[in-house]
């Protein structure tokens, strides 16, 4: 018994040790149990990144499922903060009965790491300079990358401004012979300014150069990233899945925005002004179909251009917000120019049909603000209600075409199409706090079909005309701490 009580003590120690060592723990988690209650076009949403497969179907073709996102986040940091490490996992979008994880018992291996990473302060810097390294999120812009990457950035705030300095490696390409230089790999260097000007007004600045040269290098690329990234003619949609290729791609913005109480409310304004430039020389090409690799030698300029704008205002407990923008698309992809605005990894929620505005949100359409490579303008007005403190409610229309003209044939090649209208698309939202960190949520979207649709149906269906509208209602249950 006095061996027991001795550990016991030696827990007890250690447990209350706290002070001693000098650091602080966090845990936090979000447990987010979704389901998709049902849809009449499943082909749309089966698994993530469904733009570029042709799976619309003029017979409804009906789902429901259901599936958990799991994260827990732990933070260890000095007690005066100078110091922290994060590490994060995530068990993420498993589809009850699915394996692995997913089906009987659970089994399987399905935990990734979501964030890995160690912040410091600079020592003896006065104004805020902080340094972190590993697995984090690169916040550059909501439209061009806003999504975790291995990368070291240094962010400081002196006052008058706040900066940021990266550089990240989404694609390492190991060099093996002498003809391989440092930066063949998928690299990016990034440079942030942010300021505040004058009161309610924000305003961003930032330069992205993203680099890759190994398009000779032969890499595993997966199978279907590869065909939902660019075709075989080597169109050019995602720069995080392009896979081998040769490219030097800038991104110029300037963001920002504007706050104000009026005499009717508190207006608003946002923005984004991106320029996307630079070459790209050669793209390694995945047909999916033949199971080959091959090599495209495009040797094209890049440019392209993303305006955005919300416009609302915050009246007592409702809010009214109109959302436009237009991303520049390619109308003629055998020319020497790539005039479609590309994304590196973002994550856009405007949409239940089209975007992640669905609560399962591991199955869409396209998480990118654009379609495949012709690009997109959106209008949207958007109606949000605080009704109580416990629940909110809204809607929203939206009116969606793409930039350029969406060209494609029917099944025996007779005839020919080109159509960039999508169609109609009414959202409405419900969301309940059961307790302060518990969320139940419900969401419905319906798209009255355009012509454009017509595009993504089956070969055997495609008669220049769309021929089924598209539902999708999604609910969850969140619990956060």
């Amino acid at each position: 018994m006095s061996k027991f009580k001795i550990i016991l003590a030696a827990i007890a120690a250690v447990a209350l040790a706290t002070p001693v060592f000098a650091a602080t723990f966090e845990f936090h988690g979000d447990l987010n149990n979704r389901f998709g209650l049902y849809t009449n076009q499943a082909g749309l949403y089966h698994g993530v990144e469904s733009v570029a497969k042709k799976n619309l179907n003029e017979d409804d073709v009906e789902e429901f499922f259901a599936d958990f996102k799991y994260r827990l986040n732990t933070t260890a940091a000095t007690n005066d903060g100078a110091v922290k490490g994060v590490f994060a996992i995530e068990v993420g979008g498993v589809q009850f009965g699915t394996s692995p994880a997913g089906d009987f018992s659970g089994d399987g291996v399905v935990v990734e790491v979501r964030k890995a990473y160690t912040d410091f302060q600079l020592p003896s810097v006065q104004s805020k300079a902080r340094v972190s390294l590993g697995l984090q999120a690169l916040t550059v812009n909501k439209f061009v990358w806003w999504e975790t990457v291995p990368s070291v950035q240094l962010a400081g705030d002196t006052g008058s401004f706040a900066y940021k300095l990266a550089w990240a490696r989404g694609v390492e390409s190991f060099n093996d012979d002498s003809d391989d230089d440092l930066f063949e790999d998928l690299d990016s260097l990034l440079a942030r300014v942010d300021l505040k000007p004058a009161e309610g007004v924000k305003l961003g600045l930032f330069a992205l150069y993203q680099r890759q040269q190994n398009a000779d290098n032969e890499f595993t690329v997966d199978p279907a990233g590869a065909a939902t990234q660019f075709s075989e003619d080597g169109d050019f949609y995602e720069v995080k899945q392009v896979g081998p290729s040769d490219f030097d791609l800038y991104t110029l913005g300037v963001d920002g925005g504007f706050a104000t109480p009026t005499s009717y409310g508190n207006a608003f304004v946002n923005w984004d002004l991106i320029y996307q430039g630079g070459s790209v020389d050669k793209i390694g090409v995945y047909d999916l179909a033949t199971d080959t690799f091959s090599t495209v030698d495009p040797d094209v300029d890049v440019s392209a251009y993303l305006l955005h704008a919300d416009v609302g205002v915050n009246i007592g407990s409702t809010r009214l917000t109109y959302t436009g923008w237009y991303a520049s698309g390619d109308d003629d992809p055998n020319d020497d120019n790539i005039d479609n605005f590309m994304s590196t990894d973002v994550d856009r929620f405007d949409s239940v049909i089209f975007f992640e505005g669905g609560y399962t949100d591991d199955d869409y359409f396209t998480e990118a603000p654009y379609i495949l490579n012709k690009g997109l303008i959106l209008n949207k007005l958007a109606l949000d209600q605080k009704v109580s403190e416990k629940t909110n409610v809204g809607a929203a229309v939206l009116y969606l075409m793409t930039a350029e003209d969406l060209e494609y044939t029917n099944a025996d090649d007779s005839q020919s199409f080109s159509e960039d209208t999508l169609g109609t698309e009414i959202d409405a939202y419900v969301s309940h706090k059961l307790y302060d960190n518990v969320e139940v949520a419900l969401n419905a979207g319906y798209l009255f079909a355009d012509d454009g649709m017509d595009f993504f149906e089956n070969d055997a269906s495609r008669d220049g005309s769309s021929d089924a509208d598209v539902f999708r209602t999604t609910a969850r249950v969140r619990y956060k701490f």
